[in-house]
């Protein structure tokens, strides 16, 4: 009805006042009743315009709500909902198909409303139009008040936005709710006036489509921007970063007492030098140091031997670069280190995983000098049981002097560990090695072990170990399949 009226309002412009009025009163009492042929061309005109401006005030209400509602995603990695192209024409096009819908109900609304004229047939016609339109536009905006409720409930955990998405999943959802929303106010129109109503159903089909489609086409916030101010800092999003993929993961639990440390590569560029990233910003080593440094003195004491430093290393990062973080962690004596990976097997982006690391290590005995370094190696030199790894190059590894590929480390250490349990894994790390060598070695090493677990608890105790009741018997089975992982310089 709003975009009939607009056709309407261009018509008669080019007519004379007095052809307009009879004009207007022919086309109204011929479609819709004798009734109310007698509106006046100021509330038509007025009605019309009136509605225009709501239509354009609640789809451009509607954009800027649904970026302050992209602000709660945002996380704490500087990560936000990103909407694609389609998906945010999608969005636009939806709100601008309510916003006209709802307007021209607010427009029916002000030319039928009013009191029972004197002979005045069939008013209640007229008195169910109005309240079929008001309950519709009350009713909808208190429904999609709640769904959007619901939604930020969903949306307000960090990353939900990559498990969930309503579109293009549930896109015929939003089609059939424009598809209701539309018929709904004619449904008091068809009662009212039986058949004259058609043609007007139709014809205001159309001009809603074309109105809604142009409107949808206006951006009202600058989007682009927005995303910016925090994908700048994401680190992710400015330097690639892939990190190693494993079946060993756990999740951080005192996000509080750990604090993330990025070492990645320029993106784009042929320079192979890495750089670090805390908070969103790029520091030196000394720069690493006195963040760690303030991270930690905003503890407690007694909190500080869990303080947990949890590495975010690029696969390409060479282990030279990695041993100058370790060594600043060391001599500001933070000890506890654990590696973020993802799931070998992941189904949703990767940057949804931002709470699962490797299991929480303690710093190589390499870091802490030749002294400490050299009795070490006496010590593991006594081990019957010497699993050797060498790298050769890329994802290949020499293990007891057998030629590995790096997919099939776990199976060739299963088999070497179980041959004797009093064993250690010795790996030979090099300043040139890559971080996601050294990782497959690592995680490989610890899958195998996992393994072992799981059947020494389905043989011992009938059960998996994640399926253990008794502290006591995890324990023992952890005990007797200890973690024994050495690195030589």
């Amino acid at each position: 009805m709003l975009l009939i009226g607009a056709v309407w309002i261009i018509f008669v412009s080019l007519q004379s006042e007095n052809q307009c009025n009879g004009l207007m009163k022919k086309l109204i009492s011929q479609y819709w009743h004798e009734f109310r042929s007698h509106v006046s061309m100021s509330k038509f005109v007025s009605g019309i315009l009136v509605a225009f401006v709501m239509s354009l005030t609640f789809y451009a209400f509607s954009c800027v709500m649904l970026e302050a509602f992209r602000l709660v995603t945002v996380t704490p990695e500087y990560d936000i909902w990103v909407l694609g192209e389609k998906e945010r024409a999608f969005y636009q096009l939806f709100f601008a198909f309510v916003s006209v819908i709802l307007a021209q109900s607010f427009c029916l609304v002000y030319w039928f409303d009013g009191p029972r004229r004197i002979f005045e047939r069939r008013h209640h016609s007229a008195v169910r139009i109005v309240n079929e339109q008001r309950n519709l536009n009350w009713y909808f905006l208190c429904w999609f008040a709640k769904v959007l409720l619901c939604w930020f409930c969903i949306f307000s955990f960090p990353g939900a936005f990559y498990a969930f998405s309503l579109y293009p999943d549930f896109k015929h959802l939003f089609i059939l709710l424009i598809i209701v929303l539309f018929l709904h106010p004619w449904v008091a129109m068809r009662l009212a006036f039986k058949r004259k109503t058609m043609k007007w159903m139709a014809l205001s089909a159309v001009l809603v489509t074309i109105l809604a489609f142009g409107m949808s086409r206006i951006n009202v916030f600058d989007y682009e921007k927005l995303e910016n101010t925090f994908l700048s800092r994401n680190v992710y999003h400015s330097y690639g970063l892939e990190l190693p993929e494993t079946d060993v993961v756990e999740k951080v639990e005192h996000a509080s007492l750990c604090q993330n440390v990025y070492l990645v590569l320029s993106k784009g560029e042929a320079d192979t030098t890495a750089l670090l990233v805390v908070d969103g910003e790029t520091v030196d080593l000394k720069g690493l140091s006195e963040k760690m440094e303030a991270w930690r003195s905003c503890h407690n004491e007694a909190d500080i031997p869990l303080l947990t430093c949890r590495l975010n290393i690029d696969k390409k990062v060479k282990m030279k670069d990695v041993e100058e973080v370790l060594q600043v962690l060391a001599d500001i004596r933070l000890y506890r280190i654990s590696y973020a990976v993802v799931p070998r097997h992941h189904e949703l982006d990767v940057r949804y995983y931002y709470f699962l690391s490797f299991p929480t290590m303690r710093m190589p005995v390499r870091i802490y000098g030749d002294s400490i370094y050299q009795s070490r190696v006496e010590v593991v030199g006594e081990i019957p049981n010497q699993i050797v790894v060498t790298p050769l190059g890329s994802e290949t590894y020499d293990i007891n002097g057998a030629m590995v590929e790096g997919s099939g480390c776990k199976l060739v250490l299963k088999g070497l560990i179980q041959q004797d349990l009093d064993y250690t894994i010795r790996l030979k790390v090099d300043g040139e090695m890559l971080y996601g060598d050294y990782m497959t070695v690592v995680a490989s090493a610890r899958e195998a072990l996992d393994e072992l677990k799981d059947e020494y608890a389905m043989k011992k105790y009938l059960r998996r170990m994640n399926q253990m009741c008794s502290y006591e018997e995890e324990m023992e089975i952890h005990n007797h399949f200890p973690f024994r992982f050495f690195e030589e310089k």
